[in-house]
């Protein structure tokens, strides 16, 4: 790799425009600075890629389906383009394409609108039940054929109202909004979307039957539908499948940026904010097993080497602008709950607080980037019957962070690291060495082969790729590969490379 100059001061005032809404006011009551770890680094080497359709910043939108353990390979998702990748001993296949291959009955895959983010024609991807069976997710405009309702829909219409642009400071006016669940027309007032109509979307699950020789995918079978919202929002999309073949699968509180979840996320009966137990053998059928969550876009199964029992969820859930965090539970705990887990976000029913890691945070105002909803306070730490993360960050004076973009738990790659993580501004990398709840995080120096340290971490592997491009933001997905070992995805580039700890 060649050795890159771009200073940190120069990335800083590469990234202040963009973040020029983030609210640092509030600094005493958001997590600590992360500094770096000066016993352990991490070293990364190119390993592959995948197409892709466009490297313009903010133009790609891709995830990686790194739990498909009985199929023994790794995919990867162009939820903008539609397509679905496989890579095996590093030979990539396209294993499916909305514009090629049929798409199933009903579905409408045509919708258009907002930012790339946002279109995730192909959502998610995991294990089906046995061998040979995956699970895919599609986002659609309608319902597939054979429903005439989603299984879990949307709250009720009219339940929840409220009031986006409700900011005087910035000589904003307020817009009652009758439905936050189907808000309509985005007024101009909204930082982000505005002028442009929302409407209802439908996470759509099917079996599909997957032949490994021929890299090919056939014979659809639906058997959920989840309704979201269309709007610069939270869609979750976090999915694993449990050794019983029921899958967990994380909706996001269906809302626009800015607010603080409301109600629902806490209500038992509503599915928005909530990690869902879904029944493959059973068309519609599901359990909430977690509620409080509000855009958890990762989960992984961690199983110990060691012991009996002591398997582990772990999932990645994007904050507001207070918290960032990556949550653990005994799979057992939350597979078969004799309670439902709440970590915290969406305001309680009994106090009217919304919590969001260790901290609480007020109301907010929907349509306001950076501010909302404001960190109020810090909680008490253990707060009875929550769940409180395993590792928290958030942005500083000095770390633009955004938003965690995924994490990799992997005792094949890493000895005295327990947990790395990264988010999508900074392309940093972030880690622990701890085990219990609130440990603390690390920065941790990246280093190419040649061990030459990239400053500006996963980044640097974006100037690499591309050359100078100003705004060089990369978006690294941490994931995991077949074998166990931990990896990096640039959703910018298509390039997935191995990860390595080691001692400096």
């Amino acid at each position: 790799m060649v050795k890159l100059s771009l200073s940190y001061t120069l990335w800083a005032t590469l990234l202040l425009p963009q973040l020029k809404y983030f609210n640092l006011a509030n600094a005493q009551c958001m997590p600590d600075s992360l500094l770096y770890n000066e016993e352990v680094g991490m070293m990364v080497e190119k390993v592959g890629s995948i197409p892709t359709e466009t490297t313009d910043a903010w133009s790609y939108n891709m995830m990686v389906a790194d739990n498909l353990e009985k199929e023994g390979l790794l995919f990867f998702l162009d939820k903008l383009m539609g397509r679905i990748y496989s890579v095996d001993n590093g030979e990539t296949t396209k294993v499916w394409d909305m514009t090629e291959d049929e798409i199933p009955s009903g579905l409408d895959l045509s919708y258009t609108g907002f930012g790339a983010s946002q279109k995730t024609y192909v959502k998610a991807m995991t294990q089906g039940s046995k061998a040979g069976e995956v699970v895919v997710v599609f986002t659609s405009a309608t319902l597939p054929s054979g429903w005439s309702e989603p299984d879990a829909p949307l709250p009720l219409p009219g339940k929840y109202f409220g009031y986006v642009c409700d900011k005087p400071s910035q000589n904003k006016t307020a817009v009652f909004v009758r439905d936050i669940y189907r808000t309509g027309l985005l007024p101009d007032c909204v930082d982000s979307g505005a002028g442009q109509t929302t409407m209802s979307i439908y996470d759509v699950f099917y079996k599909y039957k997957y032949d490994s020789s021929s890299q090919t995918l056939s014979n659809p079978e639906p058997f959920f539908v989840k309704e979201n919202q269309f709007i610069p929002g939270h869609f979750g999309g976090g999915i694993v499948t449990l050794d019983d073949g029921s899958i967990l699968y994380s909706t996001g509180d269906c809302l626009i940026f800015g607010f603080d979840g409301r109600y629902a996320p806490q209500e038992d009966t509503e599915s928005c904010g909530k990690i869902l137990k879904i029944d493959p053998s059973t068309s519609g059928s599901y359990d909430v097993v977690a509620k409080g969550v509000r855009n958890s876009q990762q989960m992984r199964i961690q199983r110990k080497t060691k012991g009996k029992g002591n398997d582990k969820l772990v999932f990645m859930d994007i904050g507001g602008v207070t918290a960032e965090e990556v949550n653990r539970i005994r799979l057992s705990k939350i597979a078969n709950p004799s309670e439902i887990a709440n970590f915290g976000w969406g305001r309680s029913l009994i106090d009217g607080k919304t919590r969001e890691g260790s901290f609480y945070v007020g109301p907010g105002s929907g349509g306001n980037l950076g501010g909302d909803p404001p960190c109020e306070g810090s909680a008490p730490s253990p707060e009875k019957g929550y769940v409180q993360p395993w590792i928290q960050f958030g942005r500083t004076a000095t770390d633009f962070f955004y938003g965690i973009s995924g994490f990799a738990v992997s005792e094949k790659s890493f000895n005295k690291l327990s947990l790395m993580w990264t988010e999508f501004n900074t392309g940093l990398v972030l880690a622990t060495m701890g085990a219990t709840k609130l440990s603390t995080g690390y920065k941790i120096r990246l280093y190419d082969t040649e061990m030459t340290e990239l400053p500006n971490g996963f980044n640097d592997l974006v100037l690499e790729e591309l050359g100078e491009v100003g705004y060089y933001r990369g978006d690294p997905r941490p994931f995991h590969y077949p074998d166990g070992s931990a990896g990096v995805f640039i959703e910018r580039t298509g390039v997935f490379y191995k990860l390595t700890e080691i001692d400096l």
